[in-house]
């Protein structure tokens, strides 16, 4: 026979042991924030592991030997850590996690928080399992290859982690649409944060290489592009819109499926990373996985009480729908035709441009809106200045020494062409020395034999109205120089549209909460319920 007491002392719980057993208790939101703060912390931890290496020069890491050069400058040698396929992916991880984990603080729907949590830690696990940049080599290697030439700029410091920073904003921008707020101000951060990037991006295109232009509708460029046009839709289509969550969430999808793209090696590109089909092919999975996610969890639409701006929203959707499919084309003709296809650039500028001009007047009348006033003006600017810039004059021509020809509406003068020291002390340069309207300028051609290439170097006269770059094409031992003259007008325009823009929309007036007007409370129905 059992004892009473002993079963009544079983039966009996304590207090303290109540209390606990009700906090150990997590809500579901709370375990997908900590979920998403684990991830995050994994990436940073990695990144932190990568820099370290790449400071100390620990150049038995294979990653690390072949981004990066014992005697390089310790910018090149950190910014080698994104300098990569597989580093670069790390970074991106970090950075939209960190982005992610900033919004997650207002987010309360655990749909949403997982979604981010799921997003962070497949392209983490993705990248330390199918492009882990943490693998060592059998021997360490002596002097590493370093950056790519051409990355080996000021901008390779700040063009690319600053453009993750605004990928990263698309993400926190369906965090907030999926949990029912306002993902104006994100929207608005993708839009001001991937403006300043493009643009660094395109300054240095614009310096850097010999081809004399600044956005060449690579599929790399074409991207960032993509994701810039869906989230100026989400925002000008305005949150009361119909679909206004999965619009909100356009910009994420288009970010994972930009990745994939650039990241697989499938679409030609003059500056990609490393062919990876795996990642390409995990990072399309994750996008279709995703795209699906978004449309599920969307909460119903209510009727629409705001208009849509339908001129506006309605041409960037048409540009940004040219844009993918003449980017989207040759991996497209690859697959299904068996052939390596590529668009040129005509294509895009002959299609975007008008439909760009459709959108003009509608740019023009929100000139009255004071809050957006500031940033339509620097769009207009912008645009001037990508309208300027396309009446530009180019030129091919030998010039001898001591010789004048005409080259594009300027007067070139040659004074001999010489080798001296390139860049870095173990490489040499051909430079050509010549007066360009008075202005002396000497372009370069910089071989560097461990890569098997060489690089043009551009010399740039920056003018008011035009600015004249020239480009060395080849040069030989008689003081001949074959060069290539571009005079564009008006570029500066467009750097000067771009921070006007991205200051525009990130001011405080496009910031401030508008305050919802008081309602009377109306009776509850069965279907309000």
């Amino acid at each position: 026979m059992r004892d009473p007491r002993r079963r009544r002392r079983a039966g009996t719980r304590h207090p303290l042991g109540r209390h606990l057993n009700e906090t150990v208790r997590v809500s579901p939101a709370v375990a997908a924030r900590r979920a998403l703060w684990g991830v995050t912390a994994v990436a940073w931890l990695g990144v932190l592991r990568l820099a370290v290496a790449f400071l100390h020069n620990e150049l038995q890491w294979e990653y690390v030997a072949s981004h990066s050069r014992a005697d390089a400058p310790w910018y090149y040698r950190l910014a080698g850590v994104w300098g990569g396929g597989e580093g670069s992916l790390l970074l991106f991880a970090a950075v939209v996690g960190a982005v992610a984990c900033i919004a997650a603080r207002r987010v309360q729907r655990p749909a949403a928080l997982w979604t981010a949590t799921f997003s962070v830690a497949g392209l983490v696990l993705l990248d330390l399992l199918a492009a882990s940049p943490f693998h060592r080599l059998d021997v360490p290697a002596v002097r590493g290859f370093g950056l790519t030439p051409i990355l080996e700029h000021p901008a390779m410091a700040i063009h690319p982690p600053l453009l993750y920073v605004g990928l990263g904003c698309t993400l926190a921008a369906a965090m907030v649409a999926l949990d029912g707020g306002d993902p104006a101000a994100w929207l608005r951060a993708t839009v001001a944060v991937t403006t300043l990037a493009m643009t660094i991006g395109a300054l240095w295109s614009y310096v850097e290489q010999g081809w004399g232009g600044y956005w060449a509708w690579d599929p790399v460029e074409n991207t960032s592009l993509l994701v810039w046009l869906a989230a100026l839709v989400a925002l000008h289509a305005g949150w009361r819109a119909r679909g206004r969550v999965r619009l909100a969430s356009v910009p994420w999808v288009l970010t994972l499926a930009g990745a994939a793209l650039v990241r697989s090696g499938t679409a030609p590109s003059v500056h990609g990373f490393a062919e990876h089909a795996a990642v390409g092919w995990a990072l399309l999975g994750g996008t279709v996985v995703t795209a699906a996610l978004v449309w599920r969890l969307a909460p119903a639409d209510e009727a629409s009480v705001r208009p849509w701006q339908p001129v506006a929203v309605v041409a960037m959707a048409a540009i940004a729908i040219v844009v993918a499919l003449g980017t989207a084309y040759p991996v497209l003709a690859d697959l299904l035709g068996n052939r390596r296809g590529a668009v040129r650039g005509e294509f895009f500028s002959r299609t975007v441009g008008p439909v760009a001009l459709v959108a003009l007047p509608f740019l023009i009348l929100r000139l009255r809106i004071p809050r957006a006033r500031l940033a339509h003006v620097g769009m207009l600017v912008l645009l001037a200045g990508v309208a300027a810039s396309t009446f530009d004059r180019q030129a091919t021509v030998v010039v001898r020494d001591g010789a004048t020809v005409d080259a594009a509406g300027v007067a070139v003068t040659g004074h001999g062409v010489t080798v001296e020291p390139g860049p870095r002390f173990d490489v040499q340069q051909v430079v050509a020395t010549l007066d360009v309207d008075g202005v002396r300028m000497r372009p370069a051609l910089v071989a560097y034999p461990e890569r098997g290439g060489v690089l043009a170097e551009t010399a740039v006269d920056p003018g008011v109205w035009w600015d004249v770059q020239v480009a060395l094409v080849d040069a030989d031992d008689t003081g001949t120089a074959t060069v290539k003259v571009h005079r564009r007008p008006l570029v500066w325009l467009l750097w000067l549209g771009a921070a006007v823009t991205a200051a525009g929309v990130l001011a405080p007036a496009g910031f401030r909460r508008r305050r919802t007007p008081p309602t009377r409370s109306l009776p509850t129905t069965a279907a309000g319920v």
